[in-house]
C-alpha cells in the first residue's frame, strides 16, 4: 500500500487530511491531459468528545461533493513520519526479487519489526556509487501507522488503497527542480526540498496565525525560488515573501488546477496523489 510513486493504480481520489480540512480531488484524463473531475473542500472541528465523527461527516460531505463514484483513496503521509532511503540493489526485472532484496536490508535500514514493516520503492537508475547495482529509492513506515486510516476510510465507505510520502506528491505535481516548496496554511508553514533531487527535506513550524508568517521565513532566504502553495497562499504574500528573502516568489498552481482560481493552490497535494492514480 505504501508508495506506488505514480504507477498507474486507477484513477484514485486524492485525498488531503488537515488540521481543519479535507481537500479532494478526482482526476480524468482527456486526450492526454488531466483533468479535475471533481473537487471538494470541506472544514471539520477536528478531534472532540465525539472522538472521529467530525471527521467521518467531513468525509462523507467531501465524497458528495466530488460527485464521483470512485472509492478508492490515495492518502499522504509527511515525510517526518516516513524513513526515505537511497539504497543499491542488483538489477532484476522482477519486482517480487527486488522487494525480496530490500526486505533482506531491512534490518539494516529501518529499525522496526518486519511484521510491522511497511515499505515500497522506486528505482532511480544505475549507481554511481556501486558500479553493477542499481540506486533505489526506499520508503518505509510502520504498518501499525496505517491501520488507523484503512479504518478511517472503511468506517465511511471508502478504501485507501495508497500512502504516499506527501513531498513526493508535491514533486511530482510540481517538478519544482531545486526550487523550495513552501505550504503555508492557517496554522502551520511547511518546507518542502529535494536536495539531492531523490530524498525529501521537510519542515515544520506551527503558527498562532497566517500573520506570523514573516518571523518563521528568514533562514529561507537561500533559496533560489520558493513556491508557495497552501490555504494561505495568496499573490500579496508571494509578493511580501519575494521582498523580505528577496528571492523570486510565485504561487503554484498545476494547469489543471487553474479553473479552481484562488482555491487551486490549497489543492495541490491532493492533485498531486490522485494524479499518482490517474488513469
Amino acid at each position: 500500500m505504501l508508495g506506488d510513486f505514480g504507477r498507474s493504480v486507477g484513477s484514485l481520489l486524492g485525498v488531503e487530511i488537515t488540521a481543519d480540512f479535507i481537500r479532494m480531488v478526482h482526476l480524468r484524463r482527456h486526450r492526454r491531459a488531466l483533468r479535475v473531475a471533481g473537487w471538494a473542500v470541506e472544514p471539520y472541528l477536528g478531534a472532540s468528545s465525539a472522538g472521529n465523527e467530525h471527521l467521518h461527516r467531513a468525509l462523507r460531505k467531501a465524497h458528495a461533493r466530488c460527485a464521483t463514484r470512485q472509492r478508492q483513496v490515495a492518502l499522504a503521509l509527511p515525510a517526518c513520519q516516513v524513513i526515505c532511503k537511497v539504497c543499491q540493489v542488483l538489477a532484476d526485472p522482477s519486482a517480487q526479487a527486488m522487494e525480496a532484496q530490500l526486505l533482506g536490508l531491512a534490518d539494516q535500514l529501518f529499525p522496526f519489526p518486519l511484521d510491522d514493516l511497511a515499505l515500497d520503492f522506486q528505482l532511480l537508475g544505475p549507481s554511481a556509487q556501486a558500479p553493477g547495482k542499481i540506486d533505489a529509492l526506499v520508503v518505509a513506515c510502520r504498518q501499525s501507522q496505517l491501520d488507523p486510516f484503512e479504518q478511517l476510510f472503511a468506517q465511511v465507505g471508502l478504501e485507501l488503497v495508497a500512502v504516499e510520502v506527501d513531498s513526493l506528491a508535491l514533486w511530482r505535481a510540481l517538478t519544482p527542480g531545486d526550487s523550495l516548496v513552501l505550504q503555508m496554511e492557517n496554522t502551520h508553514l511547511v518546507t518542502h526540498r529535494w536536495p539531492d533531487g531523490d530524498v525529501p527535506q521537510r519542515q515544520q513550524t506551527v503558527m498562532a496565525s497566517p500573520d506570523q508568517w514573516g518571523e518563521h521565513i528568514d533562514g529561507l532566504a537561500g533559496a533560489r525560488e520558493v513556491l508557495l502553495i497552501g490555504a494561505a497562499a495568496s499573490p500579496g504574500r508571494a509578493r511580501s515573501i519575494s521582498e523580505r528573502l528577496g528571492v523570486a516568489c510565485r504561487l503554484a498552481c498545476p494547469p489543471a488546477l487553474a479553473g479552481l482560481e484562488d482555491i487551486g493552490p490549497s489543492m495541490v497535494l491532493a492533485y498531486g496523489l490522485a494524479q499518482g492514480g490517474a488513469a
